[in-house]
C-alpha cells in the first residue's frame, strides 16, 4: 500500500516484512506485512496513492465472512452475509473524538458527525439502512454506524485490530442521579475489548450495509 501525507507530502509504502514506515513529519506511518496492512494517523492527514491488493471474490465463488472487499475507494472486512446484503466494517479509523459530554448513548454521540461526513464521500445508493440494537433496548436506523459489543465480541482479534483505540456502539456504565460516571466499551489496538469514560478520545470505525450485488 502507497499512501501520501498531506502534511509534509511525504509519500510512503509498506513492504511487506512488518517494517515500521513513517513520514518525514511522523504524522503517519504504515505497517504491512502479508497478512495485514495497519495505517497509523488521522484518516484525513493522509491520501490512498497505491490500495491495498485484495483477493478479488469471483462471481463463481460465495462471499465468506470477514473476507475483503473493496467498495468506494476502501477496504472493508465482510462481517455478516444476508441473501441480498453484506454488511462491512471498514479497515481503517476515519477520525477521532471524545465520545459525548457525560453521556453514553450513541444517539448524542460526537461519532455521529464523523460518521455522517464520511457517509457523504460513499455511493448512498448502494447502501440499506441499518437497524441496530446496540445497548439493551435502544436501537437506532441509520445509513452507517459503529459497530456494537455483540459484533466484536464474535469477530478473530486480527479483525478487530487497528491503528487506533476505537469506540462501540455499547455503553459500559451509565450515568444516573448516584452516578457520573458514563463509560463505554472499546477495542484496543490489539483488538482487546476494554472500557473507559466517555470523555476519552478514541477512534472511529465506520459499519454499513450494502447490497451484495455492489461487493468486488
Amino acid at each position: 500500500m502507497k499512501i501520501k501525507c498531506k502534511k509534509c507530502g511525504d509519500i510512503i509504502k509498506g513492504d511487506g516484512k512488518g517494517s515500521y514506515i513513517v513520514c518525514k513529519c511522523k504524522a503517519i506511518a504504515i505497517d504491512e506485512t502479508e497478512y495485514y496492512v495497519r495505517v497509523n494517523g488521522n484518516f484525513e492527514d493522509y491520501e490512498i496513492l497505491e490500495p491495498i491488493a485484495t483477493k478479488e471474490v469471483s462471481k463463481d465463488n460465495e462471499l465468506k465472512l470477514y473476507d475483503v472487499v473493496n467498495w468506494c475507494n476502501h477496504e472493508w472486512y465482510v462481517i455478516k452475509i444476508e441473501n441480498e446484503a453484506v454488511t462491512l466494517m471498514l479497515k481503517n479509523i476515519i477520525g477521532t473524538c471524545a465520545y459525548s459530554e457525560n453521556s453514553n448513548d450513541f444517539a448524542r454521540s460526537n461519532c455521529i458527525k464523523i460518521l455522517n461526513d464520511f457517509l457523504e464521500k460513499l455511493n448512498l445508493d448502494d447502501l440499506i439502512v441499518m437497524k441496530t440494537n446496540y445497548d439493551e433496548d435502544k436501537f437506532t436506523n441509520t445509513l452507517i454506524r459503529m459497530p456494537t459489543l455483540r459484533e466484536i465480541e464474535k469477530m478473530p482479534m486480527n479483525i478487530r485490530s487497528c491503528s487506533k483505540n476505537f469506540w462501540t456502539m455499547t455503553a459500559s456504565y451509565g450515568a444516573s442521579e448516584d452516578c457520573d460516571d458514563a463509560s463505554m466499551f472499546f477495542v484496543t489496538t490489539g483488538g482487546y475489548l476494554s472500557s473507559n469514560g466517555v470523555n476519552y478520545t478514541y477512534g472511529v470505525r465506520p459499519v454499513v450495509k450494502i447490497k451484495k450485488e455492489k461487493c468486488n
